[in-house]
């Protein structure tokens, strides 16, 4: 698409905000980037000096394309009012996929989006691409795009905040993890806006491209897959069509690719995104066996079941990624050891009977933020194995001094929120980095 000389407004003047307005400058738009902040209120400094700030509000300004922030809901009545002006509403990451010159796997779904990123990411590079890795995971898709050449790949996390304003959107590769509730409060708590969002990754694909999709998930199977766009298969929950488990190994139609042993990172989820990763790499013609080496060096994400310290017989592990209760139970479903769990965030109003079934071998649970009475109160409605004992704490800090107080040689200890950050943090990473420091601030016993 061709974007000299037209006016665009991006509101929001975060990162990806930033990165738009950039790509857009570069590109010859003439952009206009506002937010409800003031310009003393924000860090500008490495915004283009050809872009032109509005600051105390979002403001049109006669643009014929708005780019809105993934912070602005479907319901923000501004946003509404400019699309039924007939102002084209263009999501960021659709905005950067426009002047893509290098094939796009996207990857989205609910939980395990970032691991497979990454290990897609790990792939691409030891089968002898150049991936360069963006989106919802860190960088803005924008502020990369143009660094990838048609040899190269664009792998890309896309969530349902950045895909439900996409109007044109083509990824050659699509994966989708998983459907599991989350998030529901951005579209006022429609779930099943949050599920066609989701979706919205596969609706403009064109023929001969590929739909990577987890078979045992019903929500997923049933996704309306354009004509002419294959469907790869995958599944951990046995031997499939596709890529499944059996016996202890990867299976590709039956065929053993990669014992499951071999793979780094624990716990079956990754066995999961391991077959994501596989799959989306076959469907751009990338070498398996050199792609099966990349997994075997795959190391894993920071704060995602992140080793933090061996202390005293006592293993701590950083989860802080697991901001929802299917992504923490299927950490804690990794570690088969005796636990102590770290629990509690920004309340969602999330289900947390999946968290809650997933506590065997836990002997205490600490729970902490707004989530914290909830938690206590679906243990005692769901649990059904021993007895796990409770407590609160107000502060990372307490949380950790009681864990170590109450672990045991053997014993692991792992914060394993099963909520949003939003409460007291400004990330889920730095949520994992105070834990971390105080994990490390804790006296030294031999290790």
């Amino acid at each position: 698409m061709d974007y000299s000389g037209v006016r665009v407004a991006v509101w929001g003047a975060a990162r990806s905000g930033i990165a738009a307005a950039n790509l857009l400058a570069e590109l010859g738009a003439d952009v206009y980037l506002s937010d409800q902040r003031q310009e003393e209120e924000l860090n500008l400094e490495h915004l283009d000096q050809r872009v032109t700030f509005v600051g105390g509000g979002n403001a049109l300004s006669d643009a014929s394309i708005l780019v809105p922030s993934p912070g602005i809901p479907p319901s923000n009545t501004s946003l509404r009012a400019a699309a039924a002006a007939g102002v084209r509403v263009m999501s960021e990451i659709e905005l950067a996929a426009s002047v893509a010159r290098a094939p796009i796997i996207a990857i989205t779904g609910t939980d395990g989006k970032s691991t497979t990123t990454e290990m897609i990411a790990s792939a691409v590079r030891a089968a002898g691409k150049t991936a360069v890795v963006a989106g919802n995971i860190g960088d803005p898709f924008s502020r990369r795009v143009l660094e990838a050449g048609p040899e190269d790949v664009l792998v890309i996390e896309v969530s349902a905040f950045q895909l439900w304003s996409c109007v044109e959107f083509r990824p050659a590769v699509a994966v989708v993890t998983n459907i599991a509730e989350d998030h529901a409060e951005y579209f006022e708590g429609d779930v099943s806006a949050y599920v066609s969002a989701k979706e919205r990754v596969l609706t403009d694909m064109e023929p001969g491209s590929t739909a990577v999709l987890r078979w045992d998930d019903s929500v997923v199977r049933d996704f309306d897959v354009p004509d002419g766009v294959h469907v790869a298969r995958f599944s951990p929950a046995g031997s499939i069509e596709g890529w499944g488990l059996q016996d202890g190994h990867l299976v590709y139609d039956g065929r053993a690719v990669m014992a499951t042993d071999e793979l780094p990172v624990p716990g079956h989820h990754n066995h999961a995104n391991a077959l994501a990763a596989l799959a989306a790499g076959t469907a751009l013609g990338l070498d398996l066996e050199r792609m099966v080496d990349g997994l075997k060096n795959f190391k894993g994400l920071s704060h995602r079941l992140e080793l933090v310290r061996v202390r005293g017989g006592v293993r701590w592990y950083d989860d802080s990624k697991a901001t929802n209760p299917h992504a923490a139970a299927a950490g804690l479903k990794a570690i088969p050891d005796p636990k102590v769990v770290i629990t509690g965030g920004y309340d969602k109003g999330l289900d947390l009977s999946p968290f809650v079934a997933a506590l065997t071998n836990t002997q205490h649970l600490i729970c902490t933020g707004p989530t914290a009475e909830r938690t206590a109160r679906a243990v005692s409605e769901y649990w059904t194995g021993p007895a796990v004992q409770l407590s609160q704490a107000a502060t990372m800090s307490d949380a950790v001094a009681q864990a170590d107080s109450l672990a045991k040689p053997g014993h692991v200890v792992v914060l394993s929120p099963a909520a949003s950050s939003f409460d007291a943090y400004q990330s889920y990473a730095h949520r994992g980095q105070v834990y971390q420091k105080a994990v490390h601030a804790l006296p030294s016993n031999p290790e």
